[in-house]
């Protein structure tokens, strides 16, 4: 009785966060139309990458963001939801019961934080690069998408459609496993929250906006009709800051999957053309410590070109290798038009892809696409 009543205390809280945060938040009040201030949807961005934002392709992209992994099904079709959702559901409605089973030492080291920087020991980055402030300034930037769209409580749906995907996403990642995560428990309870407070606020929309500007350059997802395979879903974030003494030069990261650092030169006042190099995650190999499951990445070299137009990303061009040499091409509404019609495209050629060829349209949640040879385990 007294376990289950700290379970019930414990969800009493959370309930209560979610209601601060998405209630109670000055910014989550409806405003007057002419009042609205946007610090990451831009309305203007008819083209490229922002013509693309919508609640749907915002929670595939983040939802299947794991099944650009080498070694995932990408047939969305054939997931056991109901006994990955199951897995899910059994690690994260008792959260505290998990965490002992699994170490509290062990959880505050491998999730929360350590001093060992690495890829085996470094689980808390990604946390809160991703879940913290990538999905907090996904969260403030759907509710600005609502709030444009004159929807009702802007920030309560934005921040059930932002936890939506990443219960998603913690569904893929299960893929079969049934044992305790206490990953999904950090992710879901701490890192997630996190970032819908902070991004609930203005001093925290004014910071990622402008003196650590924070967007997102999210791919175009692409359904195959003939296997049912998603691809080139997930979420791409992008960290770029002007200096006075840089000029028209500015540096530039790159982060999700791929992990791209260089600088963005603007040869215009509204273009900018980047260049970078980096890595990516082209599988998760799993593994086991002191008996839990245990995901490290695999890494490969990347680089990576981009043009976007006032921030919008129009095309996007990325190279892997050596150990997977693979070739990705994201082509934005806005780029090719015949008349008023102006279409995405995706290409992908190599190792880890075989040959995909997709197209997009804007404000529609995703594309159709023709893959082959697709479908091999790396």
């Amino acid at each position: 009785m007294e376990k289950r009543t700290k379970i019930t205390q414990f969800y009493r809280l959370i309930l209560i966060l979610f209601l601060c945060t998405f209630l109670f938040s000055h910014d989550g009040i409806a405003q007057d139309s002419t009042q609205k201030r946007f610090y990451f949807f831009r309305p203007e961005n008819t083209f490229g990458s922002e013509s693309q934002v919508n609640p749907v392709s915002v929670f595939l992209n983040g939802g299947y963001d794991m099944t650009r992994n080498g070694g995932h099904s990408k047939n969305i079709f054939a997931w056991d939801y109901k006994g990955d959702g199951a897995h899910v559901w059994k690690n994260l409605k008792d959260p505290i019961g998990n965490i002992r089973k699994f170490g509290w030492n062990e959880f505050v080291h491998q999730e929360i934080f350590n001093f060992t920087i690495g890829v085996k020991n470094a689980e808390f980055l990604p946390n809160i690069a991703g879940h913290t402030i990538g999905n907090g300034m996904q969260y403030a930037k759907l509710a600005e998408y609502f709030e444009y769209h004159d929807v009702p409580l802007p920030y309560l749906w934005s921040g059930l459609t932002t936890t939506a995907y990443q219960v998603m996403n913690e569904i893929v990642e299960a893929e079969g496993y049934r044992g305790i995560n206490v990953d999904l428990v950090a992710d879901i309870y701490m890192f997630n929250i996190a970032g819908l407070a902070i991004f609930s606020t203005d001093w925290g929309k004014r910071f990622f906006s402008e003196t650590l500007p924070v967007n997102e350059w999210s791919p175009q997802p692409i359904i195959e009709p003939m296997t049912g395979n998603l691809q080139n879903a997930g979420q791409q974030y992008y960290v770029r800051k002007n200096f006075s003494f840089t000029g028209k030069w500015s540096p530039f990261f790159y982060y999700g999957v791929y992990s791209v650092l260089g600088a963005s030169y603007a040869y215009d006042s509204q273009n900018s053309l980047t260049l970078g190099a980096g890595n990516v995650i082209n599988k998760l190999r799993e593994g086991r410590s002191r008996g839990f499951r245990k995901i490290d990445p695999k890494i490969d070299g990347s680089v990576g070109f981009f043009w976007d137009r006032n921030s919008s990303l129009m095309t996007s061009v990325l190279f892997t290798g050596p150990g997977l040499y693979n070739m990705q091409v994201n082509i934005y509404p806005g780029v090719i038009s015949w008349g008023s019609f102006s279409p995405g495209f995706y290409l992908a050629v190599g190792e880890w892809d075989g040959f995909i060829l997709g197209i997009t349209f804007s404000e529609f949640p995703f594309g159709l696409g023709y893959g082959k040879n697709n479908n091999a385990t790396l």
